[in-house]
């Protein structure tokens, strides 16, 4: 018997060496950790790592702002300074999903955005962020005001038809509340292998920046701690909810679009809890004179796919008086913007094409001008 349990633990030791071993040539042959959205310095590293311990993430590392001549520094990450504000002038913050952020990310949308500060002779910063919703933009902008002192007079705030599913999906069970059940802050993830978890860019980088002998024997190791951490999540998450739907924790697109398709009494009623959080928050603000919230409806609206519309949930609100809802349903409905041809070519999530963009620049600049 104890020959027989020493022959299995010797056959076990020998085959974790040989697994060991094969993944340490593996890692030192291809160099698959000498990737493009790595950082290439400790300061950057610590910036990103700091703050997407509150706020989930921010802007990915290999964000083009060098593609429009921004002086890059790492607050890039989190917002961008398009023109300084200044008190004798009227000073706007964006904030926002990839909607808010396509407009210093794209070159002709970023133009477009310019020559608007420039017409109207504003302070404008823009802090947009993939994937971000009312619960991530309540945090930031708590980050941008006490870390950076950054108090806009007005505030034009993009709320996208997907917030509804990054809410329930991405960081509903990521949020650490304060006493009061309002949002305190958002975890991000941790070695799970789901959409926006950089955790590996963050190893990846600090082992490369840091140590200076065995970085394959280090790396090594990472790759091990990973895959039983991903196998570790996905196990749990086929208990809760079945194999079937045991990857929804990576809330890929097809989990952030079923809450457009249907959505229940109680998954409405968060959403419309966070949003309301996010804009009493905003709200509470003496400085900020104007809130203009912004939505916009995507292709399966009009082809009759998405039946929910956070248009319609936001007009549900009870709104305060400084806040203005530019709702482009009600603005396309009366024909002072096209809807045929406007977005991206087999984008799923109806992102605008640059030319469309630009024109849902002006005019939620015209109306945000207007009703000040």
């Amino acid at each position: 018997m104890k020959k027989n349990i020493f022959l299995i633990f010797f056959s076990l030791l020998i085959s974790s060496a040989l697994v060991y071993s094969l993944l340490f040539i593996w890692v030192a042959v291809f160099e698959k950790y000498k990737q493009k959205n790595n950082f290439t310095n400790l300061e950057n590293l610590n910036f990103h790592e700091e703050y997407s311990n509150q706020i989930h993430h921010l802007r990915g590392n290999n964000w083009p702002h060098e593609k429009q001549n921004i002086l890059w520094k790492k607050e890039d990450y989190l917002f961008s300074t398009i023109s300084e504000f200044k008190n004798e002038r009227d000073n706007y913050l964006i904030q926002g999903d990839s909607w808010a952020e396509y407009m210093v990310f794209k070159d002709q949308i970023y133009k477009s955005l310019k020559d608007e500060v420039n017409r109207l002779n504003i302070g404008l910063i823009n802090s947009g962020t993939s994937s971000y919703s009312p619960s991530p933009m309540k945090v930031q902008y708590k980050i941008l005001e006490e870390d950076y002192g950054i108090k806009p007079d007005y505030i034009i705030s993009i709320i996208d038809q997907t917030d509804i599913g990054d809410e329930l999906c991405r960081y509903k069970h990521k949020i650490i509340e304060n006493n009061d059940g309002t949002v305190k802050s958002i975890k991000r993830e941790f070695n799970t292998g789901a959409v926006m978890d950089v955790s590996k860019h963050y190893n990846f980088s600090r082992i490369q920046l840091e140590k200076k002998n065995f970085i394959n024997f280090h790396i090594t190791n990472y790759y091990i701690y990973k895959t039983y951490n991903e196998i570790k999540t996905r196990i749990i998450n086929i208990k809760k909810f079945g194999f079937k739907n045991g990857d929804n924790y990576k809330c890929k697109f097809q989990q952030i679009q079923k809450h457009l398709i249907n959505i229940n009494k109680q998954d409405k009623e968060y959403f419309k809890k966070r949003t309301r959080e996010y804009l009493d928050y905003l709200v509470s603000k003496k400085y900020l004179k104007k809130i203009f919230i912004v939505t916009f409806p995507h292709k399966n609206h009009f082809e009759g796919k998405y039946k929910v519309n956070v248009s319609n949930i936001i007009d549900e609100l009870n709104l305060s008086s400084k806040i203005i809802h530019i709702n482009f349903n009600k603005i396309i409905q009366n024909n002072q913007f096209k809807k045929e041809n406007i977005y991206t070519l087999n984008d799923p999530a109806s992102h605008l094409h640059e030319d469309a963009h630009v024109l849902y620049i002006k005019k939620i600049f015209e109306i945000a001008d207007y009703k000040k």
